[in-house]
């Protein structure tokens, strides 16, 4: 005999291990399953996507409940429904001492509460294009305190500072204006200029 007879049930095709569709036969089974909630451990693919080990072809998704970033090794709880994975929450890290990622992917992540304290025992960093503190009352008490930037504007109805030892102040160029009165008291004064000194009025007190 040289015919090959092939004969394919209908019912039951999408089920055949044989086919060349893993993806098509693992989303069909846990359509045919229903919902589930599974436990496993994060890996990624041949193709280095993310997924559990106990469904290899079936990409997992983070569910938006799911706010710490889940990596490969870490144990995860996960619904799977209509042939996808959604992780749901991290049971378990794989590196006790790894960095928690709170992500809110490609969504603003908003925090709402009548009081919120951060607190980092070593440092507290902030890397952002665009920051902006819209406060009524803002207080800064710091040992030591740096700030670093191309342009500096400030505006206030009243300023008052208060320096308790030596101001100084380095600038190629230095201007000061008054619209109304300028008053400059010590008990020793002094002005120094290497070319040229001009003190213009329209009356000069000396002594």
């Amino acid at each position: 005999m040289s015919d090959i007879i092939h004969i394919t049930s209908v019912k039951n095709r999408r089920y055949d291990a044989t086919l060349n569709e893993p993806l098509s036969f693992f989303q069909a089974l846990a359509q045919e399953s229903g919902p589930r909630l599974i436990t496993g451990r994060m890996c990624l693919d041949e193709q280095g996507i993310p997924c559990v080990e106990e469904y290899p072809h079936l990409p997992a998704l983070v569910a938006a409940s799911c706010l710490l970033a889940p990596v490969s090794g870490d144990v995860v709880s996960a619904v799977v429904n209509d042939g996808k994975l959604y992780v749901t929450a991290v049971l378990l890290r794989e590196d006790s001492e790894a960095p928690l990622i709170f992500s809110g992917g490609n969504v603003p992540l908003h925090i709402v509460a009548p009081s919120l304290m951060l607190q980092g025992t070593d440092r507290v960093e902030i890397h952002t294009q665009q920051l902006s503190l819209l406060s009524r009352t803002s207080k800064w008490v710091s040992e030591t305190l740096h700030q670093v930037t191309r342009s500096l504007f400030v505006r206030a109805t009243n300023a008052h500072r208060k320096v308790e030892y030596t101001d100084e102040v380095e600038a190629r160029h230095i201007s000061q204006r008054a619209e109304h009165s300028l008053a400059v008291n010590a008990r020793v004064g002094s002005i120094n200029a290497s070319a040229v000194l001009k003190i213009d009025g329209g009356q000069v007190h000396m002594g």
